[in-house]
């Protein structure tokens, strides 16, 4: 108790002389397509970028911006860590909850989403009996999560609710959550997706919150995908907890993700590494979490800047789902292929994901399904997704800001050649 009264002290006191920080060299007028690759994003010179959806991208101002953070730190690390840092990243923390429409005391930083969710279920209370719910289409890391967590507790389990293509509605999803909870009384906390990875689908989120809610069981929503891509207001959706990453689709650094906990469960939640803090409040126990680069969170209000900045969602989104859509048709087309099977409705607006041909030389597997990536990256200079879903090989496209359609044009060249050379061996 004695150390939590000292840490209560110091962060009362805490003063910070701030240095002016600004988004420099950010041309706010650019076109979107190459343009703006040129000018805002570092993605290597002779390189087809088109998996914006698994690791993000930083722009130019933004990278620049946390450099200046970390010279900070070096420059006198005890200075950031016992009086500046908290400043910057309270400054961080409020533009992240005014972009989430949510309390800033209600929001936290974390690595990133699968951070979030195990920070949930590894805080939260269990009694045998309990299950914890995901689906067919939960992200695998979450998936294992979800098992891992189960087997710290005797008599608590791990479910998989099936879900499988093609999907007819989002009533069909909404009827399998609730038919479950008839049938499991006792399910304790469901994972809900708000865009499942990999296969990007936009889920009923209000509802399956709202279903949630009627039969006593915690919504716990994995939105990896939907900070910058869906309008999420987090105090209408009232999740019980929602984490999302800021680095995938609102221009932070790596590693910066928001974990938003419903006022009435901050007394139990906490980070994974305690530390210093933690007998405080929600936020400054996730400030200090030993001595972790906090240089992407504090770096978070830079990225919200150069996302509003651009333009915001209805300039950004407009874009590139106008872009997935037309490359979608396209490849579809140029292949032959099958699109997934799911309403329009719930499609994402930013990532589509297309059926790939079995063929012999890239196993519908794992392994197979990075040889295929691999092949294209090496071969041809194209960096796309290829993903395992539900047994057979499927391409993902991620659309951006510095994305074109002439680079989904050479995406479907290279993959017919591909899959042409694959069926002649």
């Amino acid at each position: 108790m004695w150390q939590a009264v000292q840490w209560e002290h110091f962060f009362k006191r805490v003063t910070s002389k701030k240095q002016s920080m600004k988004l420099e060299g950010l041309n706010e007028a650019v076109e979107f397509g190459a343009k703006m690759r040129e000018e805002n994003f570092s993605l290597q010179e002779g390189e087809t970028f088109l998996n914006h959806g698994s690791y993000g991208s930083v722009p130019k101002c933004v990278q620049q911006v946390r450099l200046r953070f970390l010279e900070e730190v070096d420059r006198h690390p005890d200075d950031w860590y016992r009086r500046n840092g908290y400043k910057y990243w309270q400054e961080s923390q409020k533009a992240a909850a005014d972009f989430m429409h949510c309390e800033p005391q209600d929001l936290v930083f974390v690595q990133n989403a699968t951070t979030g969710v195990n920070t949930i279920l590894k805080s939260c209370r269990y009694k045998p009996g309990d299950i914890l719910l995901y689906t067919t289409l939960t992200y695998r890391a979450i998936a294992y999560t979800c098992d891992a967590t189960s087997e710290l507790y005797d008599g608590v389990k791990s479910v998989e609710l099936d879900i499988q293509f093609p999907i007819s509605s989002e009533d069909e999803i909404c009827e399998k959550y609730e038919d479950f909870f008839k049938s499991n009384p006792q399910t304790k906390i469901a994972v809900i997706d708000a865009i499942t990875s990999p296969s990007a689908v936009v889920m009923p989120l209000k509802r399956l919150v709202d279903l949630c809610h009627r039969y006593g069981v915690m919504a716990v929503v994995d939105g990896a995908h939907a900070p910058g891509t869906l309008p999420i207001n987090l105090t209408d959706l009232g999740a019980d907890a929602f984490t999302g990453n800021f680095h995938k689709w609102v221009y932070t650094p790596r590693s910066c993700a928001i974990l938003h906990v419903k006022r009435e469960h901050h007394s139990w939640v906490h980070p994974l590494v305690t530390s210093w803090n933690h007998a405080l409040t929600l936020d400054k126990q996730f400030f200090l979490v030993g001595t972790n680069d906090q240089t992407a969170y504090v770096s978070a209000k830079y990225g919200v800047e150069f996302y509003q900045r651009i333009g915001g969602m209805d300039k950004i989104i407009g874009y590139a789902s106008k872009l997935a859509t037309e490359a979608h048709e396209y490849i579809l087309k140029k292949l032959q292929a099958e699109p997934l099977q799911i309403p329009q409705s719930m499609e994402s607006p930013t990532m589509r994901v297309i059926r790939l041909p079995d063929l012999p030389q890239y196993p519908c597997t794992r392994e197979g399904s990075i040889a295929f990536h691999t092949d294209v990256r090496y071969k041809y200079n194209i960096q796309c997704a290829i993903e395992l879903i539900q047994g057979h090989l499927h391409l993902r496209i991620s659309c951006q800001v510095y994305n074109t359609m002439e680079e989904y044009k050479r995406l479907a060249d290279c993959l017919l050649e591909v899959i042409q050379t694959s069926r002649k061996n």
